[in-house]
C-alpha cells in the first residue's frame, strides 16, 4: 500500500473516502470514466480511449500498483467511485523522472473540493517519493476552475499545445502544459 485510505469531508459536508484503487476497482472505475468524459466540456478522448474492457482497465490498475512511481487515487461517496486521479511516472531507474497527473470528477461532485483533496493527496505522496522530481499535467485554458484549482497548489504554465480536436467534440481553446517541482 502507497497511501492509506483516508475520510475527508466536501464543501458541502458530504463525506468522502479516498484511497488507492485495487484491480477490484475496475469496472466500477471504468462506468465512472465513461460518465465523466462523456458529460465534460473539457476532456479530449479518442473514440478507442472508451473502447476499454474492465479486463484492460484491470491491466492498468495492476501496472500502476506495480510501479513504485506511479498512483491510482479513487474518490468514493457511499461507496461508489465519484472521481480519480492518476500520477504516472517511469518505471526506469535512469528515465525521466517525472510524473503526469490526470484527474476526473463526476459532475455532481465538481466544485465542492474533491479536485483540492485529490492533488493535495497526490503531491504529499510524490514529495515523499524520492525519485519524482515534478509532476505534469495537461488542462484546457478554458477550463478555469481546473487551472485555478492547479495554480493554488502551485502548479506553474509552462507552455501550449495547439487545438488537437475538432470544435464539436470540446469546447475548449487550447491546452495549457503545467509543472510542480517538487
Amino acid at each position: 500500500m502507497k497511501v492509506a485510505a483516508q475520510e475527508y469531508e466536501l464543501k458541502t459536508g458530504e463525506k468522502i473516502l479516498i484511497r488507492e484503487g485495487k484491480v477490484t476497482d475496475s469496472e466500477a472505475l471504468l462506468q465512472t470514466v465513461r460518465e465523466y468524459v462523456l458529460t465534460s466540456r473539457y476532456l479530449i478522448v479518442a473514440p478507442e480511449e472508451l473502447e476499454s474492457t474492465v479486463a484492460d482497465e484491470a491491466k492498468w490498475i495492476r501496472e500502476l500498483r506495480q510501479n513504485p512511481n506511479s498512483l491510482l487515487l479513487l474518490a468514493l461517496h457511499n461507496g461508489n467511485v465519484i472521481g480519480n486521479l492518476d500520477l504516472t511516472g517511469s518505471e526506469e531507474e535512469y528515465e525521466d523522472q517525472s510524473g503526469l497527473i490526470t484527474m476526473g470528477l463526476l459532475q455532481e461532485y465538481q466544485n465542492k473540493g474533491l479536485g483540492s483533496i485529490l492533488l493535495r493527496a497526490a503531491v504529499a505522496w510524490a514529495r515523499q517519493n524520492h525519485k519524482l522530481q515534478v509532476l505534469c499535467l495537461q488542462v484546457e485554458r478554458a477550463n478555469k476552475s481546473a487551472v485555478r484549482l492547479y495554480q493554488k497548489a502551485g502548479f506553474r504554465v509552462e507552455g501550449k499545445q495547439p487545438d488537437i480536436a475538432p470544435e464539436d467534440q470540446v469546447d475548449y481553446s487550447e491546452s495549457i502544459i503545467m509543472t510542480l517541482n517538487l
